[in-house]
Formats: C-alpha cells, structure tokens, sequence
C-alpha cells in the first residue's frame, strides 16, 4: 500500500524515509536511555544502601568493642583479684553504678556514657561471685555461657552477640523483664513462627580474665547489653547515615536489629506511629540471610512501604546466625528522580524528531529541485550539447555537486576531443602500414637489380689488377651495394607479420638489428649512439619481431625526447641469483630473480628533457602521451609493456625533468620454461 501511495512522488518518499529513519532512531534512542538512565539510578541508589549497611557495621562494632573497653576498664581499675582471694565486699558494691537503669535504654542523650545492662563477677570455675544488678542471687555456674566459658579456658578477654534465654537475663537484671516482653507480630508474607513471644533476648556479651599479683587466673569480669527494645544503636545507625533526611514527610531511611527473624531493635514506624518492635522479616529475606548465611540486597516491602534494603547475618562466637542488620533507604525517592529523568529524556527526544522532521521535509524539498535540475542539465548534454553548465547553488554541498557535474561535462568534451584526435591518428596510422607494405614489396624487388649489380661489381674486381686505380672505386661500390641489400634486408624482416613462434634469440642481436634500422636515418644524425653488451648471454625465448618492435619503440621515443641531439646508451647485464647477492640491486631486480634465477637486464637510457613524475605512473596507458598534438596516438609504451608481458618479463622506468629518462626490460633467460616466472608475475599484478 505504501508503495503504491509513494510510487510516484519522489519528495513524499524522502521525506518518509527521513522521518522512519528519525522516528527509529528516536524509539531506540529513548528506549535505550530509558534502560540506562534506570539502571544508573537504581545501581546508584544499590551503592548507597551498600555504603550504608558497611557504615552500620562498622557501628555495630564499635559499640561492641565499646562494651569490651569498658569492661576492660572496670577489671583492670577495680583491685577485683584481691576481692576474689579476699572475699571483701567493697570493690563490688561500687559496681552497682555502673549498671544503667532502664530509662536510659531508651535515651538517647545518654548513648555515649556507660551503659552496661548486666555485670557480674564470677571465679574461676564458672562460679557467680557477685552480680550488680541482683546481689542476692550468687553461687550458680554460668559456664552455659560460651563467651564466659572460651574466656576462663583460654585466659583471653573476648566479646561476641549471644542469645541468652529470658529468665537467665532476669536473673542477672530483674528491671529488663519489660524490654524482654516482645510480642511476635505475623505477616502473610513473613516466616512461620509457633511461638508467640520471644523465649530469648539477644545481648552484646564481654568477659575479661582477672588475675593475682603471681598471674595465676582468678576468675573473670563479665559484662553485657541486651539490644532488646535497646534503640540507641539503630538511631546512631539511623542519624550517621541518613541525617534524619525526609522525602515527602517520609523518613529517608531506616535501620533494624533482627533477633532471628523478628524486629527487637528498630526505627521502622508502623502506621500507628509506633516502632515496629515485633514484625517478622519476609520468609524470603529469611532463607537468603538466617539460613543460607548471605547477604540479601534488594527490594524489599518494609511494614508499610517499599524500601531498598540489605540484610546482613549476625554471628555469635560459635560462628552460628542468631540475627540480622538492616539498613534500608526509601524507594520512592529514587523512583520519582528516576521517572523525572525518563521524563525530560523522552520530551527532549521528541522535540528533537519533530525538528528533524521539520528539517528533513525541507531539505527533501530542495533535493528534489536540485534532482530536476540535474535531470534537465542531463537531458542537455545528452542532444550533445557540451558546452552546458550548472549554474552556481547557495548551498555548499550542491555547489559542490554542481562542481562534480561540470567537471565530468568537460573531461567528456575533452575526452571526445581526444577520441577525434585518436581516430585521425589511426587513420594515418592505417595510411603508413599500407605505405609500409607497399615499401616492403618495393624493396623486394630492389633485392634482385642490388643482387645483380653485386654480381658484376665483384666479376669486374676480379678482372681487376692488385695495382689498379679502379679497384678502389669497385671496393667501395661493393661496400655500399651491400649496404643497401642489409638495409633492403632488414627493411623486410621488420615488415614481415610476426609469427607469434617463441624462439631462442640472442637478445644482444635483436638489439643491434633494431639500432641498424634506425642509426642511419637523419632523426638520429645528430645523437650519439653507445652500446655495452655483455659477452656470452644466456639465450632468450621469444618472438623476435615482437622484441624489435619493443625497442625500435624506445630508441624512436629517445630519439623524440632528445631533440636530434644527445646520446644514447643501450646496455644489456646477466643478474644471477647467489647466496653472495642476496640483498643487493634494485628492488625489481629483487622481486625478477625471486622468479628466475637468471635474468637479462636491458637498459635503454637517453639524455633527453625527460618526464614529470605526475605522469610517470601513466605512461605504460593506452592513448596517455606526453607528446604534442599530432605528434602520437600514446599506444607505442602500452603495446610495447603488453609484448614484454607475454615474454614473461618486466618494464621499468626511472626519469627525472631535464635529467633524461631510463627504461628497463627484465626477461627471464630461460623464458617460458620456468614455471615459477608466471606464477610471481601474476602476483605482482594482483598485488
């Protein structure tokens, strides 16, 4: 349907590719801000609860080392060893004092002073000697109490979270039966409990060994908080980590001490604004902390609300869970900055496609002018008309456009010049291969008055005496008769249609056959001819009026660059590959030998004007010519490299401007019949 409604309008179909394309991008870019922007918030506020259950820890601990401290104090300031050995009453009476009364559980201007629950003295075997809080009660074992019974065994002062059964805690501190009475309040979601009070309070236990003056042990100091309805940790908790913060009249956060699975120790408020002293804790919570014994982080419905929370076991000294540390912070608040920031992500995001929008049904508008522009400037130069021209646009990018499209008009005019040019010259060119035909039948029948004259001129200098004055003049008439016949000769084998045979040739040879069709015609009567060949060359297959049409091509070229005047040096080199050679010549000569290894290395050399280097990486294309107009078609290189080419050999080239040119022909001396040749070649011309 879509295609059919946009079949025909270009500018409807841009614009409704440009607003799928925004509109996609717009879903996706708000889809994936969205998850990141909640996950960010919530992982931030993860973090926070997990620095604040480290920050409750670590007051968890400092008031149990607290207790420890003191207790230390007591034992080490009180003479209580002489009072074991001596049974003076004294020394432990003074120890009522240090027992808080029960008041100040719940006060919190007295949470940094003593506040010792329970403090008793026992000997060393376990028995109570004397208890601060209910003297009349004495003589019984304690060694139910692991902290009292490790601290006697090992002689060491120790400290740890124990549970302790309620009438043991009424037997130390009658006045903490109160804070003991915690009636267990049921959820559906909380864990099953039968009972319906706690039968245990849960203490923050000390005991610190006490020694005679010989050091032999004497019994111990044994000290303890019960954290019971105790709410002076949790509000330390609460104030250090969370500084009584509120978000929408609601407390920003929250911390609980668990006895079990049950709240003994809490700032969490019930609806009744009461502490919610006696609520259970999720049957989830429960396995993942109590049971299993690892932390649970998480969301977590807290009496009345939802909270980010973390759960952490607490240990006694046997190392078993007897209860739980929370800390938890108020959900809403991150859920309200987090859907804020949903919210300004996704208005921005829409303002931003509806611009886009805006944007793109304009520039699909001013494309589609420029496109009927294009199309009409086409049609122009399609009736041959190549002299058309784009106007200018005000916009940079269509100029450029506009640019491109009259560049292209006018390399095709230049190219269609070029082409006419090309064609006259084939033209002539066809024109000079009928003449050379018609040369060639010539100097055949030149080949039988030369013989004839030949015959008689030796038949005269025969007849001739030694002392004769003629036969100087016949000596020269003979030279110069076979000197026409080599030319006539010569002449013929160059016109002669190349066999396509691949033959062994002494290349040297082929090279002065070539240099004596061209040496004596007046272009080189001025240019001073040298040749180096190498004695004892290995031969070369090839076809060798192929090979001669190669270098009668450079000498030709030379001799045009030179102007009828400077040199020219023609030198051929065997190139071996040996160990001791390894490294050395040019890099082609490298990559020629890694082929064969025997080489023939032709130099053909000039002193003429020389190429431009940006034209030196095109001189082997067909029609590119440096000459000027009418003076060559630019086929002679490109067909001289195709020849080289099928000879399984090389061109090189190295030329400077003013400083002559060079050109190098590698052919393999054992030609075709080196497999390896092909194989490197066509290498180097995928590479």
């Amino acid at each position: 349907m879509l295609r059919g409604i946009f079949k025909e309008n270009l500018q409807k179909r841009l614009v409704l590719g440009f607003l799928v394309a925004t509109c996609l991008t717009g879903v996706v870019a708000t889809l994936v801000g969205i998850k990141i922007i909640s996950d960010s918030t919530m992982d931030e506020a993860q973090r926070k609860v997990q620095q604040d259950i480290n920050t409750a820890k670590l007051i968890y601990g400092y008031n149990m080392e607290r207790l420890a401290f003191q207790i230390r104090c007591v034992a080490l300031r009180s003479p209580l060893g002489d009072a074991i050995s001596s049974g003076g009453a004294l020394p432990l009476e003074d120890m009522k004092r240090l027992v808080r009364r029960e008041a100040d559980a719940q006060d919190e201007q007295v949470t940094d002073c003593i506040c010792i629950d329970m403090l008793s003295l026992v000997d060393a075997s376990g028995t109570v000697l004397y208890r601060a809080s209910n003297p009349a009660v004495k003589g019984d074992n304690v060694l139910w109490d692991p902290v009292i019974r490790r601290c006697l065994e090992e002689k060491v002062p120790l400290s740890s979270t124990e549970l302790i059964p309620v009438e043991l805690i009424r037997r130390e501190n009658p006045r903490l039966s109160e804070r003991l009475e915690i009636p267990i309040v049921k959820t559906p979601q909380s864990i099953e409990i039968e009972q319906q009070r706690l039968s245990e309070g849960m203490v923050l236990r000390a005991a610190y060994p006490i020694f005679d003056a010989h050091g032999d042990l004497r019994g111990a100091l044994v000290g303890g908080v019960v954290l019971n309805k105790d709410y002076a940790m949790v509000d330390k908790i609460k104030e250090t980590v969370f500084h009584d913060e509120k978000y929408e009249n609601l407390d920003m956060g929250f911390a609980t001490i668990f006895q079990g699975g049950v709240r003994i120790s809490t700032n969490v408020m019930t609806k009744d604004s009461e502490r919610a002293i006696g609520t259970v804790v999720s049957k989830e919570v429960y396995e993942k902390v109590v049971e299993e014994g690892e932390n649970w982080v998480g969301r977590a419905f807290v009496v009345n609300d939802w909270y980010l929370s973390t759960y952490v076991p607490i240990y006694n000294i046997d190392k078993d869970i007897i209860g739980m540390l929370y800390v938890g912070i108020l959900e809403a608040k991150y859920n309200d900055m987090r859907l804020y920031a949903m919210w300004v992500f996704l208005g921005v995001t829409t303002l931003g496609m509806i611009v886009a929008f805006i944007i793109s049904f304009r520039m699909g508008h001013s494309i589609i002018e420029r496109i009927r522009i294009l199309k009409q400037a086409t049609e122009t130069i399609g009736t041959g008309d190549l002299d058309y021209r784009l106007p200018s646009s005000r916009s940079s990018d269509f100029g450029m456009l506009d640019e491109a499209f009259n560049d292209m008009v006018t390399s095709l005019r230049d190219r269609d010049e070029r082409l006419k040019k090309a064609l006259k010259q084939l033209t002539e060119t066809e024109r000079l291969v009928a003449l050379g035909q018609m040369a060639a039948g010539v100097a055949h029948e030149m080949n039988n008055p030369l013989g004839g004259i030949l015959l008689y001129s030796n038949l005269v200098l025969e007849e001739l005496p030694e002392d004769s004055q003629t036969r100087e003049n016949m000596d020269k008439i003979v030279y110069q008769t076979n000197r026409c016949k080599d030319i006539v000769q010569n002449l013929l084998d160059f016109a002669r249609t190349p066999s396509g045979e691949m033959l062994p040739l002494d290349i040297n040879e082929v090279l002065l056959t070539s240099l004596g069709l061209v040496k004596d015609q007046s272009m080189f009567r001025g240019i001073e001819i040298k040749t180096d060949f190498s004695e004892d060359l290995p031969e070369v297959h090839g076809d060798r009026s192929r090979l001669e049409q190669v270098f009668l091509n450079l000498f030709i070229n030379a001799s045009d660059s030179m102007a009828e005047r400077g040199r020219l040096t023609v030198t051929t080199k065997l190139i071996s590959r040996f160990p001791s050679d390894a490294g050395e010549g040019t890099e082609m000569e490298r990559i020629c030998l890694l082929a064969s290894p025997h080489t023939i290395k032709i130099t053909i050399s000039d002193t003429g004007k020389g190429i431009d280097k940006a034209y030196l990486a095109h001189i082997f294309e067909p029609f590119f010519t440096t000459k000027d107009p009418g003076q060559g078609t630019g086929l002679g290189l490109s067909i001289a490299y195709g020849i080289v080419r099928k000879h399984d050999g090389f061109v090189d080239v190295e030329s400077e401007p003013g400083q002559g040119t060079t050109f190098f022909i590698f052919l393999p001396a054992k030609g075709r019949g080196d497999p390896s040749w092909s194989k490197i070649m066509e290498d180097i011309e995928v590479g």
